[in-house]
């Protein structure tokens, strides 16, 4: 029997070179679409299997992987007698297991699957009115916000902890972009967030030389909101769009407060906050504009760091 996957006329479901959250996001869908093309339960199918409901409806949420050979055990339940398709879901299957450099940091839930997701998206959306994005942020930069919003001692060892996940998620970025394939960063930020000198002058003066640095290379994109605009759409807060090449969802990552942020895979949120990316970045200063302004602030921190000093002197 073949069921036809969403939109593709019955085309067997690709597994490709994705990473695991992707092939598992892939796989879950597609079980879960099966199991319903097939009139069947979660019940009757659990039974079946010899699984408790709650492994299956994790399964389809994509909370936990399956072994390649329950997968199959699975298909023939469910009369997929495609067998490109049986191959490709098991190749999914896989592919959904292997670690990834985030496995060695002990994440939460909803905010590993943020970070395997960027890891795998071909571009980064990101949004930010308050602090320097982490994917750009250097090490000084990162240790100053990070230890501001713990608000702990400096020799808080979770400060460490964070800020060694926030530049490995800039390596495995910049190890990506020079692989094939490259993905895009693609980033606006207030220009309120420039002048905030988080850590001091001398540490946003290095920061704002870095965002520099980074704007003039091919896979970075850098958006300046000017800081005497009246209103925009982004004044609701921070967040970061996710996009995957093919028909792979969007995902949507919206930073809140106290830990409560969200990850949104709905397709109208993700629309509508693709809209609003593209209005951030109309009235944004781009290109050779945006590295004016950030040389612009840079030097007038520069000035006051230099002031600073001749005051202590």
């Amino acid at each position: 029997m073949v069921v036809p996957g969403p939109g593709d006329g019955g085309q067997p479901t690709p597994s490709g070179a994705v990473g695991p959250t992707v092939a598992r996001e892939r796989l879950r869908a597609r079980l879960r679409e099966l199991r319903e093309h097939s009139g069947l339960s979660t019940d009757v199918v659990a039974k079946r299997m010899d699984w408790s409901p709650s492994k299956l409806s994790r399964i389809e949420k994509g909370d936990v992987t399956i072994q390649p050979l329950e997968v199959r055990a699975l298909l023939a339940f469910y009369k997929l007698d495609d067998d490109a398709e049986v191959t490709a879901l098991t190749g999914l299957a896989r592919q959904s297991r292997t670690r990834q450099w985030y496995s060695k940091h002990r994440l939460n839930g909803d905010y590993q699957r943020f970070v395997a997701y960027e890891h795998e998206a071909s571009t980064i959306n990101i949004w930010q009115v308050l602090f320097i994005p982490g994917l750009l942020q250097t090490p000084g930069y990162a240790r100053a916000l990070t230890a501001l919003t713990l608000r702990s001692r400096p020799d808080d060892p979770n400060i460490e902890t964070r800020v060694e996940l926030r530049l490995d998620r800039q390596q495995a970025f910049r190890e990506r972009i020079a692989g094939p394939n490259p993905p895009r960063l693609v980033v606006v930020i207030d220009e309120s967030t420039l002048r905030r000198p988080v850590g001091g002058y001398r540490v946003m003066v290095e920061q704002l030389d870095h965002l520099m640095e980074v704007a003039r290379q091919p896979a970075y994109s850098i958006g300046i909101t000017p800081v005497d605009l009246l209103q925009h759409p982004g004044l609701s807060g921070t967040f970061e769009l996710l996009q995957f090449p093919g028909a792979d969802p969007d995902v949507l990552f919206v930073e809140a407060a106290a830990g409560t942020d969200d990850l949104v895979v709905d397709p109208a949120m993700t629309a509508l906050y693709g809209d609003v990316m593209a209005d951030l970045l109309a009235v944004a200063h781009t290109g050779d504009a945006a590295l004016e302004v950030i040389h612009s602030v840079r030097d007038d921190l520069d000035r006051r760091s230099a002031a600073a000093g001749a005051d202590r002197r």
